[in-house]
C-alpha cells in the first residue's frame, strides 16, 4: 500500500509542475498573441502608409513630367527678367557718377 501512495504522490507531484508549466505556457502564449496583433496593427499602419507615399510620389512624378517643361520655361523667363532688371540697375548705378 505504501508503495502505491508513493506512486500517487510522484504522480500527484508531476501533474503539479505540468499544470503550472502550462499556465506559464498559456501566459507566454497570450503575451506573444497579443505582441503580434501588436505587430500586425504597426504593419498594416506602415502598409497604408506605403501606399500613400506610393501614390504622392507617383503623382509628383507625374505632374513633374507633364509640367516640368513648363514650369521650366517659366522660370527661365523670370531669370531672364530679373537678370535684365539686375544690369538696369547696374547700368544707373554707373551713371551717377
Amino acid at each position: 500500500m505504501a508503495e502505491h501512495k508513493e506512486k500517487f504522490i510522484r504522480i500527484e507531484e508531476k501533474l503539479g509542475t505540468l499544470t503550472a508549466k502550462l499556465r506559464e505556457f498559456k501566459r507566454d502564449n497570450d503575451k506573444m498573441r497579443k505582441e503580434l496583433d501588436e505587430k500586425k496593427l504597426q504593419w498594416e499602419e506602415l502598409k497604408a502608409k506605403n501606399q500613400q507615399m506610393e501614390m504622392q510620389m507617383n503623382l509628383l512624378r507625374d505632374g513633374e513630367s507633364n509640367d516640368s517643361k513648363e514650369s521650366r520655361t517659366v522660370l527661365e523667363k523670370k531669370l531672364n527678367d530679373y537678370i535684365k532688371e539686375i544690369d538696369r540697375c547696374i547700368a544707373l548705378l554707373g551713371n551717377q557718377d
